[in-house]
């Protein structure tokens, strides 16, 4: 009862009425049970409070054969307040999937509804009939929104609908703002008194997004002079009901209204609650609107990536447009789920672009052929963004045409590489110090004394996720970090945040997410601490909460969306979910093995690199512990690869590290046989820098060990090291006994 008084009191406060069928004690026999009863019995039961009733009439109600979308939009319009309760069932623990799932369905028959071309037409042609019934006509085709504008305008051209022109160019307007994208490009019609019509519409509208558009027309000699002046008077009075200043140009005009698809904001953003959003198209042969429907993930940067074209064919010069379209291209390309730094033609993402054909190339093709300046400009938007994606784009495309002159300087658009060494993602970081390193640059720059420390990071990178708890609670933090801990994962915990992050800081080469008490003194300060740190402030943070607590997170996240939550006492599987929850929603992608392993390896290749070049601004002795710790390690790749930055460093420490793997008899002939010859490499360019065991081992090496590869392996390095007469004559007198 108490559970029905609480919801059915949150029903009551919004003012919900839900229709309340005679129903049975028991629930349908799921094959005799009809959609209409089923929706009713589950809203019903939800608001009782006898919430697994309720469940299992919704599950009946989604498996149901007869279930169309367009049929539940219509009962849901039927039950008053049906929306608002499932709206309130959303946040609902026992109910908020599958209502959820209902309303999706609801926006799906919405959204088939909205599209019926049949009603569509029926309702262009009830614009002809008596005040009211133009009126209801004029709103189902409000309802229609954009899905309505091809057939209105289809109607302008049709001679026989001559009588219905006057009343569907009054209704033209009336469609509100959805009608805008349709309509400006429907101004390549080829008759003249209906571009005017879509002019004058567009004013009445009055939305600034035309604007651009509008000017670009005003502008073409092409154009008949009276449909110029006609969008010139337009123009100026979108502006003056507007309040806006005047543009300089429609180039200009179309990269911001580029820049506000790019950024999704208002009006420019896709719909959330169906899948696809319309790309339009004027078709000149048919003389047509036609739509494209694309996943809404990437709307936006479809959108950006056209209105930067056609600001660059009004003025060729803009070279913003060319940064922008190359970063949202990128994204569009991330959100296709496909590898932005990859040029691999067959790699397919988990959507499609409808609008790009099949021989359209990668990102990084374009990225490439751009040149340094512009993937410049790309970057420093997407740092600023601090987009992971786009900057990863951004930096592969550097990496395959920028040298040092190119990547490094004092010039306002070369800075944003040297500011990705601080970006909030490890990967990113990593690929700027890889991108800056193998440049080879000769002159100091600011940030130049990153790259080292970074590549070192890079070396570590082993794929495992490390994880912070930090809980005052004792009890709570050992219930947390045990839950968390599991295969490839790190866990350490402690009681304040500062501890904390000191601690992981030796611990760890880099900090995956923090879990951390909502119960914490000053959590909003914890959260603070933790974002006013670079190399931080885009770590995910996992909010843990008390279930009737759930309020205090909405003040906490504010604006950060890389701040998730879960439910004290969640399970490893639910804590692990949240986290790539939130790490998909900032664009991260997990560190794998894989490519942990990946970037150590070119992490490896570029210290070799600096370390063999010798003259660049960076000191790869700086890296000698972090060779070493991966010397060290089990992975006998990169443990090989480590040897040739090692043999070229003037540390002592490096050639003594190479000695004792390669005299090692429980190593492998294959990790021994590089360690030998590195170790003669570092004895040529720095003579001796071993211990008296560790050239007694060599010796011994030279003078005992049965294999003979190895044996002679060890002889070159002997021979490197120049020995004194006392010890090189050994060698002799083991062969030769006079």
């Amino acid at each position: 009862m108490k559970r029905w008084l609480m919801l059915l009191g949150l029903a009551g406060g919004a003012g919900l009425i839900v229709a309340s069928p005679v129903l049975s004690q028991d629930a349908h026999d799921g094959d005799s049970a009809t959609v209409d009863t089923l929706f009713a019995d589950f809203l019903h039961y939800s608001v009782l409070g006898r919430f697994q009733m309720a469940d299992t009439y919704a599950q009946q109600l989604l498996d149901h054969p007869d279930l169309d979308p367009v049929l539940l939009l219509q009962l849901s319009e039927s039950h008053s307040g049906s929306m608002d309760t499932l709206r309130i069932l959303v946040g609902h623990a026992e109910l908020s999937e599958v209502a959820g799932r209902v309303i999706q369905k609801i926006n799906e028959g919405e959204h088939l509804q909205r599209q019926d071309i049949e009603r569509i037409r029926a309702n262009i042609a009830k614009l002809g009939g008596d005040p009211q019934t133009e009126h209801n006509a004029i709103v189902r085709l409000r309802d229609s929104g954009e899905y309505a504008i091809p057939w209105m305008l289809q109607t302008l051209q049709d001679p026989a609908s001559k009588a219905l022109w006057p009343r569907v160019i009054r209704a033209l307007p009336q469609i509100g703002k959805e009608a805008v994208n349709p309509l400006v490009e429907a101004m390549a019609v080829d008759d003249e008194n209906i571009c005017q019509t879509i002019i004058f519409a567009l004013g009445e509208l009055g939305y600034p997004h035309a604007v651009p558009y509008l000017n670009a027309l005003a502008a073409d000699e092409g154009v008949a002079p009276d449909s110029r002046a006609v969008a010139m008077t337009v123009i100026e009075r979108i502006r003056d009901r507007g309040g806006m200043s005047p543009l300089a140009s429609a180039a200009v005009g179309f990269v911001l209204l580029a820049e506000q698809f790019y950024d999704e904001r208002g009006s420019a953003r896709a719909d959330d609650r169906v899948p696809n959003a319309n790309v339009w198209y004027w078709d000149a042969d048919k003389q047509f609107l036609e739509a494209v429907a694309v996943p809404r993930e990437i709307y936006g940067s479809v959108m950006a990536m056209r209105c930067c074209v056609r600001s660059l064919g009004i003025d060729s010069s803009m070279g913003d447009a060319v940064a922008l379209w190359l970063a949202a291209n990128i994204r569009r390309e991330a959100r296709l789920g496909l590898d932005v730094e990859s040029g691999d033609t067959t790699e397919r993402g988990m959507l499609t672009d409808p609008t790009k054909s099949a021989d359209f190339p990668r990102a990084i093709y374009f990225t490439s052929a751009a040149g340094a300046r512009y993937a410049h400009m790309a970057l420093g938007r997407a740092t600023g963004d601090g987009d992971a994606a786009v900057t990863l784009g951004a930096i592969a495309g550097l990496r395959r045409v920028g040298g040092a002159s190119s990547l490094i300087g004092a010039e306002g658009f070369k800075q944003p590489l040297v500011r990705a060494l601080r970006f909030s993602d490890l990967v990113v970081r990593i690929r700027a110090a890889l991108a800056l390193g193998e440049s080879l640059p000769r002159s100091g720059f600011s940030g130049s004394e990153l790259v080292i420390p970074v590549l070192s990071n890079a070396l570590l990178q082993t794929g495992r996720r490390n994880i912070l708890v930090v809980d005052a609670d004792e009890r709570e933090r050992n219930l947390t970090v045990d839950a968390l801990r599991g295969a490839n994962t790190n866990v350490i915990g402690e009681a304040n945040m500062l501890a904390g992050i000191e601690r992981a800081g030796k611990e760890f080469p880099w900090l995956t997410a923090i879990f951390m008490s909502a119960d914490l003194m000053e959590p909003g300060a914890a959260i603070a601490s933790v974002r006013e740190r670079y190399e931080l402030a885009g770590t995910p943070i996992i909010l843990v909460v008390q279930p009737a607590g759930r309020v205090i997170v909405e003040t906490l996240v504010g604006g950060d969306v890389a701040v998730g939550s879960v439910d004290r006492g969640a399970q490893r599987d639910e804590l692990m979910v949240e986290l790539d929850r939130v790490e998909a929603r900032i664009g991260r992608t997990p560190l794998s093995p894989d490519r942990a392993s990946a970037l150590a390896m070119e992490a490896a290749g570029v210290l070799n690199l600096i370390a063999t070049d010798g003259r660049s601004v960076f000191n790869p002795d700086d890296a000698a512990t972090a060779l070493i710790t991966v010397l060290d390690g089990a992975d006998e790749t990169l443990r090989i690869a480590s040897m040739k930055p090692l043999s070229l460093l003037t540390s002592a420490t490096a050639q003594i590290a190479l000695a004792r793997t390669a005299v090692d008899g429980n190593e492998s002939e294959s990790v021994r046989l590089p360690a030998f010859a590195r170790l003669a490499v570092s004895a040529k360019r720095y003579g001796n820098q071993l211990d008296r065991p560790l050239v007694t081992a060599l010796l011994s090496a030279t003078l005992d060990e049965p294999n003979l590869q190895l044996r002679t392996a060890a002889s070159i390095a002997v021979g490197a090291l120049d020995l004194s007469p006392e010890k090189a004559h050994q060698v002799l007198l083991k062969y030769e006994q006079g």
